[in-house]
């Protein structure tokens, strides 16, 4: 989808417009900004506003209008920033009125905004969290985690915008606003020279820090800086009138503007120091900053004295489109039906879809491309292979080579999810369980070869590994049509089989919503049994929801919907994970060898009488006589040489170490 978002802060310095290109579901959203620009408010609007935002001089029918005002202000920035294009949606932050414990207020029509650009638009996102217990802010932390989480942590996401913020990405997550971003400089600022802001830090470079008045600010935000998160400040606490107090203080001590400024400046860096040493679980190993604050070289000097400080730009995104960019992911998951909002961060008592969505004359096709959403990522016509057909061969090669590359780096980042797995399902093989996979074409294939490897590898029983497929041994040579949609069929398969508590079932599907699969799933399920869900797409609501979701985001294929090239590729190697890894947590691997080798050709023999030879130290001779007293077994071979005892006795040794072999190697001879 093309998704604009929509951000005006509470530093009043325009209308930020971020248009990106969106793909995926859930937490594996990808993202590519194609534009991004600041607008400027047409004439004496921000004056309007500025006026309705003091709360002794707002009136009602002032406010009824600004917020039609404020959505025609926004309509026309998104149409200037689409530029012809045709976009999809549009995620309008709105603009902050009002925002307290229990209540919050934005204006600029949604409904506006749709009706004069025909684009879908989603608003109002804060309502929803505030409805159920949450401060409704900060929001961004949901975006922070989808466009930083793959950066090793811990790291602190600093907005500097009107006010600041903080997300937290450790081993969990927190949030909070920190106090002041521009808010108080700006507002000096405007109330001192009649700019909008210090450019590049000028006035607060010709001042002087007045540690009396620092001090001052200080005892005044106490309050504030010792309450714990989750909080949320805003205009309430830090307008006008908390900077007309600033400048009665200021006077008083007979300090002019400039030393005013970089009192200000010096107090923002404050707040943002001493909530971090405050609330924060830890030292952050960075400090990734963004929002209009990046642009004050004396606010980010003071923040680099105490903090590990690089911008947004230094990890791959503008910091001045962060926060529009966060609206446009918020709409678009608001529109998929995800979950969009990190409640560890606002205080609600649960999660909920964030966004009130106002139809615009393309609601028709948003509706289709939600239902499809699944698809996008494997269903998609990739780019990079456009005109495929029309190259040469050796040109074909490398655009086919250059794309297996998304197969590895998908798996990378899945090993977490693959790890829990693995040791989920060795402790279910190791209590008697069983592991099923389950799939229906190419990743039942992928399924049914994996488990079939098991024996001849692991020396396992051809009950411990078994692969379902949709529409039984048939498919695996020809398409069965209707297969992989029988839901029925997926439980039935796995219930014929005494599907029982111990056992593991791992679902196989590139789009992840095969029927045939979530059957299984279901039934695993209600089974007690565990479940895992290898997928190229997130694991979307209303389906089967796994114990382990594995998920690998390749992208599209070089021919769009062919799962069995880089989908396949990547399902392949998890497989090659989760039986392989849980095999040598059983015991079947000593070392890098397959100590569990069986032996059913001339070719295998010979590599069980080399691992014989490499675990005694014996010559191939000897190696191959032990191996056939041994009746075979390499790992049987192993204890009775280096136990000095016989077949009977080191069999009793192995099932005393559950089947590992390095507690028995080494041993002296009695």
């Amino acid at each position: 989808m093309l998704v604009i978002g929509l951000m005006s802060g509470t530093s009043l310095d325009g209308i930020d417009a971020c248009l990106v290109e969106l793909h995926g579901v859930g937490r594996h959203v990808r993202h590519q900004v194609l534009r991004f620009e600041t607008f400027p408010w047409p004439a004496g609007l921000r004056e309007q506003l500025v006026r309705q935002l003091d709360p002794e001089a707002a009136r009602l029918p002032a406010l009824a209008a600004l917020h039609y005002e404020l959505a025609e202000a926004f309509a026309a920035a998104a149409l200037r920033c689409a530029d012809g294009r045709t976009v999809d949606l549009i995620g309008s932050h709105g603009h902050t009125l009002w925002h307290g414990p229990g209540m919050t207020l934005q204006l600029g029509s949604p409904s506006l905004i749709a009706a004069r650009t025909g684009v879908t638009t989603v608003g109002d996102f804060r309502a929803a969290d505030v409805a159920h217990g949450g401060q409704g802010a900060p929001l961004v932390p949901y975006a922070d985690r989808l466009l930083f989480g793959h950066r090793p942590g811990p790291i602190a996401l600093q907005n500097l915008g009107g006010i600041g913020n903080v997300t937290w990405l450790g081993d969990t997550l927190l949030a909070f606003d920190t106090g002041p971003g521009n808010m108080v400089m700006d507002g000096l600022m405007e109330r001192l020279t009649g700019a909008t802001f210090d450019r590049d830090g000028a006035l607060a470079r010709q001042g002087t820090v007045n540690d009396a008045l620092l001090a001052w600010l200080k005892a005044d935000d106490e309050a504030y800086m010792a309450t714990p998160p989750p909080k949320s400040t805003g205009r309430e606490r830090y307008g006008a009138p908390y900077v007309e107090a600033l400048v009665a203080k200021g006077r008083d001590l007979g300090l002019g503007d400039a030393d005013l400024v970089a009192t200000a400046t010096a107090f923002t860096a404050y707040t943002v120091i001493d909530q971090y040493r405050r609330w924060l679980p830890g030292a952050p190993r960075e400090v990734i900053v963004s929002g209009g604050g990046t642009r004050n070289p004396v606010l980010m000097e003071a923040l680099q004295r105490e903090l590990p400080v690089i911008t947004t730009a230094d990890a791959g995104v503008d910091p001045d489109a962060k926060e529009a960019l966060a609206f446009a992911l918020l709409a678009y998951q608001c529109v998929m039906g995800e979950i969009n909002v990190e409640i560890g961060a606002t205080g609600a008592r649960e999660a909920a879809v964030l966004g009130q969505i106002a139809p615009g004359r393309n609601f028709a096709r948003v509706v289709l491309r939600q239902a499809a959403a699944a698809d996008v990522v494997t269903e998609g016509v990739n780019p990079e292979s456009v005109g495929l057909d029309a190259l040469p061969t050796e040109a074909m090669v490398a655009v086919m080579h250059a794309q297996d590359y998304a197969a590895v780096q998908a798996v990378e980042g899945a090993q977490g999810a693959i790890a829990a797995a693995v040791d989920d399902i060795a402790a279910r093989l190791a209590d008697g369980g069983r592991l099923f996979y389950v799939g229906a074409g190419t990743s039942g294939r992928l399924g049914v070869l994996d488990a079939s490897e098991c024996p001849p590898t692991f020396s396992s029983d051809p009950a411990t590994v078994q692969g379902l497929m949709a529409g039984g041994d048939r498919a695996l040579r020809e398409a069965v049509e209707g297969a992989e949609d029988d839901r029925a069929a997926g439980a039935a398969d796995l219930l014929a089989r005494g599907l029982g508590p111990k056992d593991y079932v791992v679902g196989i599907s590139a789009n992840g919503g095969a029927p045939y699969v979530q059957g299984a799933l279901a039934a695993a399920q209600q089974a007690g049994a565990g479940t895992g869900l290898i997928t190229c797409n997130g694991v979307r609501p209303g389906l089967v929801q796994p114990d382990h979701a594995i998920v690998l985001p390749v992208g599209p294929e070089v021919l769009a919907g062919s799962t069995r090239l880089k989908a396949g590729t990547a399902t392949k190697l998890a497989l090659n994970m989760l039986s392989t890894l849980a095999m040598v947590r059983l015991g079947k691997v000593h070392d890098n060898l397959m100590v569990d080798v069986r032996i059913s050709n001339r070719k295998l023999q010979a590599r069980a009488e080399r691992l014989v030879g490499r675990l005694t130290g014996l010559a191939a001779e000897p190696a191959a006589t032990l191996l056939a007293a041994a009746g075979g077994s390499v790992k049987r071979a192993a204890v009775m040489h280096h136990a000095g005892v016989d077949a009977a006795k080191a069999d009793a040794l192995l099932a005393e170490s559950r089947g590992f072999l390095r507690p028995w190697l080494g041993m002296k001879p009695s």
